[in-house]
């Protein structure tokens, strides 16, 4: 298959941003890491289009218009690729990944995330991810294999479906003894000034919704297992930082944030352990699917492992 990548999408927005005439007004606005004579660079070369065609700096913004675009970087940080297939069939494909790899393109990591790995091994251009997890995260991440059975296991990740997600997290300890069990509420939303970074908000509708249960404890540390019913950017982290629970190794939200984003220097002991399906009606398929599908990470190896390493 060849090595040529899949270009990166986004839908303008209906209320234009203020201040923004064009399309590379936009940009400019939208990706501010990126200087602006990348990006005029970029527009001026055709690597940025919709389906009326390539656009250049001059190209008027139009509200809910899909735009294309060409990313590009000298060089990307290297990645694990040691990942498994945990299923496997005609339309659905279950992947354990290892931490530090990236599920889809994003900032530096182009070629070096999982989708692209996939394309390259399968040969399967189709390919879509169902749900997020996060590149420093390990564990289970389903793809849809095929555009005609999509919209069946796209609604399998949808809210209210009978899937459940099982996250394991070493947990850094602030109080004695730890939480045992709790629901965890919040209404969260990205960080103005860091838009790398998710916050809570007080006194908002809730819009993320987890609870937590104590495996192990120690003094220092904390073994969690966690049910998400709801699937925010960067949920279970940012829930469990705003409960005095930061993950062990978390660069953005942990004891020692870092500054840095794409910070790949330490491990994140975070994993998308279990999925659990019961009785989820395939209605392309006109058949049901219950299965129970489960990482190569068992929580008590995770609790040794990160005992280790204090």
């Amino acid at each position: 298959m060849s090595d040529q990548i899949r270009p990166s999408a986004i839908t303008l927005p209906e209320i234009i941003p203020e201040g923004v005439i064009t399309v590379f007004d936009f940009f400019i606005d939208r990706f501010p890491h990126i200087d602006r004579e990348t990006w005029f660079a970029r527009f001026s070369s055709g690597k940025v289009w919709s389906s009326s065609g390539v656009l250049d700096p001059s190209t008027v913004y139009r509200p809910l218009e899909e735009v294309y675009y060409r990313r590009e970087v000298d060089r990307e940080p290297p990645v694990r690729t040691d990942y498994s297939t945990v299923w496997e069939d005609d339309d659905l494909l279950v992947i354990d990944k290892p931490p530090n790899l990236p599920v889809i393109p994003g900032g530096p990591w182009v070629r070096h995330n999982l989708l692209h790995l996939l394309e390259q091994d399968t040969g399967n251009s189709e390919l879509v991810p169902l749900h997020r997890i996060d590149r420093l995260t390990s564990g289970l991440i389903a793809f849809s294999k095929r555009q005609a059975t999509r919209k069946d296991f796209t609604a399998m990740f949808q809210f209210g479906a009978p899937i459940e997600k099982t996250y394991t997290a070493v947990c850094e300890v602030s109080s004695t003894p730890p939480i045992k069990y709790a629901i965890l509420d919040h209404h969260i939303v990205r960080c103005p000034e860091r838009f790398w970074l998710q916050i809570t908000k007080p006194g908002l509708q809730h819009n993320a919704h987890s609870t937590i249960n104590l495996i192990d404890a120690d003094k220092k540390l904390a073994l969690y297992s966690i049910t998400p019913s709801t699937g925010r950017r960067h949920q279970i982290r940012v829930q469990l930082a705003a409960a005095g629970l930061p993950v062990f190794g978390d660069p953005l939200y942990g004891s020692d944030p870092c500054k840095d984003p794409d910070n790949r220097g330490r491990r994140m002991w975070l994993d998308a352990h279990r999925l659990t399906l019961t009785h989820f009606r395939l209605q392309q398929l006109e058949t049901t699917l219950s299965a129970e599908w489960v990482s190569s990470r068992t929580p008590e190896e995770m609790w040794r492992n990160a005992q280790r390493i204090l």
